[in-house]
C-alpha cells in the first residue's frame, strides 16, 4: 500500500510537506517553513517560536509521533527529499530529529549551510542546522547529497532526482519508484530561465517513467510575469546605459542567476558590481560552481558594531575588495550597488547624488508584511530622490507552460499544491481529461 498526507503547501504558497509511505518506508517531500501561518502569530524578532512545541501547539507542525527533537518516542520516518534551498521547502528541518538523513543536491546543501550560518539565529542552538564560530564550522544534520543521473534507494522506494530551473541553484524535483507505481514531484521550477534545459530533462524523466502521480507547483496560476532572464538583462543594461550617477539594485540573496545578470551588466557599462557580504558568503560557499569570481567584485562591509565569525571570514579573505558606504559615496557612478530595504540606513553616508536610480528585480508583494516593507523601501528612495524601477523574471511556471508540462507528463492523478487559486488551477487544466485533486490538509491519498 502507497499514500500520500499533506501537510503544507496545501491553497498556500510555500511549506511544502507531503508524507510519502510505501509499504514500511516513510520520506517527506520537502519539510519547509509556512512563513504566511507564523505570522499569523509571532512577530520577529520581538515574538518568535522558540521550540517545536509552540508551531505543534497551533497546527503549523503536522503532529507526527517520535519526528521531533523533544519527543521520547523513536521516529519511524527514514528520510526528508529536499527539493531545493528556499525556506519555504527546508527550513523546518530543523526541529526533526538529527538522525534523520536529508536528501537533497550538492549544491542546495551548501547554500542551506552557508544562508544557516550567516543568518539570523534563533535563541536555541539545538535548533541550528549549522553553525560558524571562531572555533570553526559546525554541521549537526546527516546531509545526503546528489547530482543529477544519480539514484538513492531508501528501502522499498528508489529515488532518480532530476535538476530544474529555479531561482536558486539546486533545485531538483523528483521522479520516485514505488511498489505501487512512479510518483513525480516537480519542487518549484520554470521554462525561461537561463537553464530551461534542466527543466526540460526533468519533463522527458517524468514522462518515461508513465507515473500514476504527479504532484505540481503552481505558484503564477492568478498571474504571471513572462519575461526572461534574458529580458531582465537587456532592460537592466538600458537602464545602467542611460544612468550617469549611482545604479542601486535590490534582488535574492541566494538568486545566482540574477547576480549573474547584474555582474555581466556592470561588466558591460565599465561599473563594478559591489554585492553584501552575506552574498559574498554564499557564492564563496559554493566554490566556484556557479562561474562568478569574487576577485572581481567589491564588498561592502556596513557600519556595525559587531563582526560575526562569517563576516571576518569574508572580509579576511577578500581584504582588497572591502569597501564602506563612504567609500561608495565617491565612486558612485562608477558601481552597481545590491542594497536591500534592510540595508537602508547606509543611505546615510552613501548620500545617492541626483540622477541615481534604484532597480527592484525580485517578486512584487504579495501579502500584507511585504506590503509594508514596500511602502518603506519606497519612502526612503523618496526622501533620497531615487526613482525605483521593476525588472524581473519569476522562478516559477507560467501558467501556459505548468499546463503544458502536465499535458507531456501525462499523469493518471493529478496533485495541485503551492498555489493560492487551487480552484482556478483545477478549472483551468479540466480539458486535459487527468482526474485533478485539490488535496485537504492532514488528508490521508492512497495511490
Amino acid at each position: 500500500m502507497t499514500s500520500l498526507t499533506f501537510y503544507g503547501g496545501v491553497n498556500e504558497i510555500g511549506g511544502n510537506k507531503i508524507l510519502l509511505e510505501d509499504q514500511d518506508t516513510r520520506i517527506f517531500l520537502d519539510f519547509g517553513k509556512n512563513y504566511a501561518r507564523e505570522r499569523e502569530y509571532f512577530d520577529f524578532p520581538m515574538l518568535q517560536p522558540r521550540e517545536e512545541k509552540h508551531l505543534l501547539a497551533l497546527g503549523i507542525l503536522p503532529e507526527i509521533e517520535g519526528l521531533y527533537k523533544n519527543d521520547p518516542q523513536q521516529t519511524d520516518v527514514d528520510a526528508i527529499l529536499i527539493s531545493h534551498p528556499h525556506g519555504d521547502h527546508y527550513d523546518y528541518i530543523r526541529f526533526v530529529k538529527d538522525e534523520i538523513p536529508i536528501y537533497c543536491g550538492e549544491v542546495a546543501k551548501s547554500i542551506i549551510i552557508a544562508r544557516e550560518k550567516s543568518g539570523t539565529k534563533g535563541p536555541r542552538k539545538e535548533y541550528y542546522i549549522a553553525n560558524l564560530t571562531s572555533k570553526g564550522d559546525e554541521e549537526y544534520k546527516k546531509f545526503e547529497t546528489f547530482i543529477t543521473g544519480d539514484r538513492r534507494t531508501i528501502q522499498s522506494i528508489e529515488i532518480e532526482p532530476v535538476h530544474v530551473d529555479h531561482s536558486i541553484p539546486g533545485a531538483y524535483g523528483y521522479v520516485i519508484h514505488t511498489t505501487s507505481g512512479t510518483v513525480v514531484y516537480s519542487g518549484d521550477l520554470r521554462l525561461h530561465g537561463t537553464h530551461s534545459k534542466m527543466t526540460r530533462d526533468f519533463i522527458e524523466k517524468a514522462k518515461d517513467a508513465n507515473p500514476e502521480i504527479l504532484i505540481i507547483e503552481g505558484t503564477n496560476i492568478p498571474s504571471a510575469n513572462i519575461s526572461s532572464e534574458n529580458e531582465v538583462k537587456e532592460k537592466c543594461n538600458s537602464v545602467v546605459s542611460n544612468t550617469r550617477q549611482l545604479v542601486l539594485v535590490n534582488f535574492a540573496v541566494a538568486d545566482m542567476d540574477r547576480l549573474r545578470t547584474f555582474y555581466e551588466v556592470a561588466e558591460k557599462n565599465d561599473r563594478k558590481l559591489v554585492i553584501s557580504t552575506k552574498q559574498a558568503f554564499i557564492v564563496d560557499s559554493l566554490q566556484n560552481k556557479n562561474n562568478i569570481n569574487l576577485e572581481d567584485i567589491l564588498i561592502l562591509q556596513k557600519e556595525k558594531q559587531r563582526i560575526n565569525e562569517w563576516e571576518k571570514r569574508i572580509i579576511d579573505k577578500y581584504s582588497d575588495n572591502i569597501i564602506d558606504s563612504m567609500e561608495v559615496n565617491k565612486i558612485q557612478n562608477e558601481i552597481i550597488l545590491v542594497l536591500t530595504f534592510y540595508d537602508m540606513n547606509e543611505m546615510v553616508e552613501i548620500r545617492p547624488d541626483p540622477g541615481s536610480i534604484y532597480i527592484l528585480s525580485q517578486s512584487e508583494p504579495f501579502n500584507e508584511e511585504m506590503e509594508i516593507d514596500f511602502n518603506k523601501l519606497k519612502n526612503w528612495l523618496s526622501y533620497y530622490g531615487v526613482p525605483m524601477y521593476q525588472i524581473h523574471a519569476s522562478g516559477h511556471a507560467t501558467p501556459q507552460e505548468l499546463k503544458n508540462m502536465i499535458l507531456e507528463i501525462d499523469p493518471k492523478k493529478l496533485y495541485l499544491i503551492h498555489t493560492e487559486r487551487a480552484e482556478l488551477y483545477k478549472r483551468y487544466v479540466s480539458d486535459l481529461g487527468i482526474g485533478t485533486i485539490i488535496p485537504e490538509m492532514d488528508h490521508h491519498y492512497d495511490i
